[in-house]
């Protein structure tokens, strides 16, 4: 008895506080696989980004999928997963890992502080509206920071014409949501700016310019959504283009066996993708 105690106690999250960022949950498993991950990837600190990404990407194969981790406390805080995650957290846990050990750092904290800069607006963690639910927004600050660059266009990508508004109009799938205002002035942001993709009838051509450890995001037929899933693209000469991702399907962090060409033509509600480089 005494020993599952000590198992169970181990497991669960914690609040930490540093410097960078104020407050923040994590548990030892997770804070530990960070610590490893970082201490792999600073070897090998010199290498392009995108190999990185696939190199933290691969230190994360096998850990499970769980939805709605970032839901469980009342209150909005930093939640810093690793040991449990879903498609955007893995994308992005992946970038704050590479954004620290380029920065020839293990420092945990600094990785924290990397996370809540790319995860809220402007890096503000005060409610649950300042978080960037929509990829678009995640992906156009990581730009803003100088984070990623959008391919998408540069790859052949045309207009995306698919306005978001998915929040705003289906506010009961948000409980912790008590703002709506704000997010649709959010939505209102989103839609003004233009937005490209590469539809599935131009992804052929656009496959030989996909690089190692870029992001790729998953355009959807979903009124009101713009991405519905995300990934890091693994390239190697000579073979086909495929990604790792957190599966819904495997319930855990995968090398998808499908190519990305074949995944992508098979599922009916993704429309196409867009693609950005990590710098």
């Amino acid at each position: 008895m005494r020993k599952w105690f000590l198992l169970l106690v181990l497991m669960l999250p914690f609040l930490f506080c540093d410097g960078h960022s104020g407050p923040y949950v994590t548990t030892d498993q997770d804070r530990a696989l960070a610590e490893e991950v970082l201490k792999k990837l600073k070897a090998h600190q010199d290498e392009e980004p995108g190999n990185l990404m696939v190199r933290a990407a691969n230190a994360l194969l096998g850990q499970p999928y769980v939805a709605g981790t970032l839901e469980e406390l009342p209150d909005e805080k930093l939640c810093v997963y690793l040991t449990r995650t879903d498609c955007i957290l893995f994308v992005e846990t992946c970038l704050g890992l590479v954004q620290a050990a380029q920065r020839n750092t293990v420092s945990f904290d600094y990785f924290v502080s990397e996370l809540q800069q790319s995860r809220y607006r402007d890096g503000v963690c005060s409610r649950y509206e300042d978080r960037l639910h929509y990829t678009t927004e995640w992906a156009r600050q990581g730009v803003a920071r100088g984070v990623l660059e959008d391919m998408t266009e540069a790859l052949g990508g045309v207009r995306y014409d698919h306005p978001v508004h998915y929040m705003s109009m289906h506010p009961d799938a948000y409980p912790r949501m008590t703002d709506v205002d704000a997010i649709r002035a959010v939505e209102d942001s989103i839609n003004a700016a233009p937005s490209t993709y590469i539809p599935k009838s131009a992804l052929k051509g656009a496959l030989g310019g996909i690089r190692n450890g870029d992001i790729l995001l998953f355009t959807t037929t979903v009124d009101g959504l713009d991405v519905s899933h995300c990934a890091i693209a693994k390239v190697e000469a000579g073979k086909p283009v495929r990604f790792i991702h957190a599966s819904t399907g495997a319930m855990k962090v995968i090398l998808e066996p499908r190519t990305l060409e074949e995944y992508v033509m098979g599922r009916k509600a993704v429309t196409g993708i867009q693609v950005y480089r990590v710098h």
